[in-house]
């Protein structure tokens, strides 16, 4: 049970500091003199700007934790690495997904939502593809 809390504890602050670093990083692209946690939308949502903060914090906390442990499914040696895949990928879409759309990062229509779905299938598998080169470099045999 302490290793959990200790995983969630780190997960959800590998979350924060990704989602802050992001939201910095469109804040300033987007040409703004004002911190935006999410989309305008999302701000707009809230009475005080710090409620976004607070409630955006919340939400890469969650996805911190969704893709920290998702990731934990690798370490499971009895399975082989297609079941692996399979079973990470659809824990990563379904945990993502709601939280996506709770950031606000993309306007819920079917469309959109078709559009995060390839959007997401697409880093995926360049990210799978990589690790699975990077792994298969240093270890032949593997």
């Amino acid at each position: 049970m302490k290793k959990y809390v200790k995983y969630t504890i780190g997960f959800s602050a590998t979350g924060v500091l990704i989602g802050l670093a992001i939201s910095l990083i469109f804040s300033y692209l987007n040409g703004s003199t004002i911190y935006y946690p999410s989309s305008p939308n999302f701000v707009n949502q809230f009475a005080h700007p710090l409620n976004s903060v607070t409630v955006s914090v919340v939400l890469w906390m969650l996805i911190g934790c969704v893709f920290g442990f998702g990731s934990l499914i690798f370490e499971l040696k009895n399975w082989s690495l297609l079941k692996k895949t399979i079973i990470n990928f659809f824990a990563y879409y379904a945990g993502f997904s709601p939280l996506a759309i709770l950031c606000g990062w993309f306007p819920l229509t079917w469309i959109n939502f078709a559009i995060f779905t390839l959007i997401f299938i697409t880093i995926y598998t360049i990210i799978w593809s990589l690790n699975w080169y990077s792994i298969k470099k240093r270890d032949p045999l593997n």
